[in-house]
């Protein structure tokens, strides 16, 4: 009997927010909500803040639940032989359980309540990637160059988007679009890869593996 294919959590995340920040726009009642950030969505105080909101608790909580196919993953990679120690199979399961606590403050604090609050949540969630993408470059190179290309193309993103930000020409909308689509993109890829490692087994000792080599009692030059 064959069962259905689990759906990955980090893609289950990102459809959740997807159809979630698209019900929030077309309901919302202010239609120039994309000239602020989409954290506006969520200040209304209406039904499409409650969509806004509420999807994004349910994803921050379904993508610091990823962390832990991540983390037996990577603990796998180490067994391997791979790129990937044991300090790494513990900071970035941390990691990305920061960006989904960080994802679920921004819903939970949206800013309706308390502006200080929801933009350090968001500082986090923008911290937590900043930290999975360096992690990425310094210790997991090597392990899919598919990861290495989607980590170096996220890192563009996200110093070319603030960059772009800071000097007026996108908006908050865009460069939070562009750079959470990014890591998120990664961090599929870093879910689907581990996920698919195993440990080496190491060989059973048996007299017939055994290899005597002599030296000659003579020696040599």
């Amino acid at each position: 009997m064959h069962w259905p294919r689990r759906t990955p959590l980090v893609l289950l995340a990102a459809g959740v927010l997807c159809v979630c920040i698209s019900a929030a726009a077309l309901t919302t009642s202010d239609p120039r909500w994309w000239l602020s950030c989409f954290s506006r969505l969520g200040a209304m105080q209406d039904g499409s803040s409650a969509l806004f909101n509420g999807g994004m608790m349910l994803a921050g909580a379904v993508i610091a639940l990823s962390a832990w196919p991540v983390r037996r993953g990577l603990k796998a990679a180490s067994a391997a032989g791979l790129p990937a120690n044991s300090a790494v199979s513990v900071v970035i399961p941390l990691l990305i359980v920061g960006l989904g606590v960080s994802l679920t403050l921004v819903g939970v604090l949206p800013l309706s309540f308390n502006v200080f609050a929801h933009e350090r949540a968001a500082n986090g969630a923008l911290a937590s990637s900043a930290g999975l993408l360096l992690m990425q470059r310094l210790h997991l190179r090597g392990l899919s160059r598919t990861l290495d290309r989607l980590s170096l193309g996220a890192i563009v993103v996200l110093v070319m988007g603030m960059t772009a930000l800071i000097a007026g020409l996108i908006t908050l909308t865009v460069f939070e679009a562009l750079a959470f689509g990014s890591v998120i993109a990664w961090l599929q890829t870093l879910q689907s890869r581990v996920e698919h490692l195993r440990p080496v087994a190491s060989r059973p000792f048996s007299a017939n593996s055994q290899h005597l080599i002599l030296s000659p009692i003579w020696g040599t030059r």
